[in-house]
């Protein structure tokens, strides 16, 4: 059974409180704040780089934030929400990338990943032997280039896990 979501898990020296994101925020400020609140939370047992794990996510925060209120203060016509297809396809967008947090332990990266990428790209009619195919070779490149070129652990997936321990 796996910790729960305020739990700690170590990797390779470092430590992230896993779930500290809060993903499930609706879009708008809170996501803002929450990528900005995250930023803050790499805490890292060894000096890595001159700049650190807080970096990245602190530029994204911070581009977030400037896209944000320029969206916000940026006057013209009144807009309106999506509607028919185009809302659709936008939910079933939310959908998958809530999916895939959800399936990305159990499964692992590569599995979860061709699902999700290869189901975004049918939702916006990709067809299906094109959209399995790309999504299996970017899966398969993505956990290549951060497993063995950045040496970045990716989840393998619990349940491959149980069937390769025995």
């Amino acid at each position: 059974m796996s910790p729960g979501p305020s739990a700690e898990r170590p990797v390779e020296g470092a430590t992230v409180p896993r779930g500290a994101g809060g993903g499930t925020t609706s879009p708008g400020r809170t996501d803002r704040v929450a990528v900005a609140a995250e930023a803050t939370n790499f805490d890292v047992a060894f000096l890595t780089d001159p700049v650190g794990p807080k970096a990245l996510p602190g530029l994204v925060a911070a581009i977030l934030v400037v896209s944000g209120a320029t969206l916000a203060l940026r006057r013209g016509e009144p807009r309106s929400w999506p509607s028919g297809r185009v809302l659709v396809r936008m939910a079933g967008a939310v959908a998958a990338f809530g999916s895939y947090a959800a399936i990305l332990p159990p499964l692992g990266f590569v599995v979860a990943t061709t699902a999700t990428v290869s189901a975004l790209s049918m939702l916006f009619g990709g067809p299906w032997r094109r959209s399995l195919a790309a999504a299996l070779t970017l899966s398969v490149v993505l956990w290549y280039l951060f497993v063995w070129v950045l040496g970045l652990p990716l989840p393998l997936g619990s349940m491959w896990e149980a069937i390769w321990m025995r």
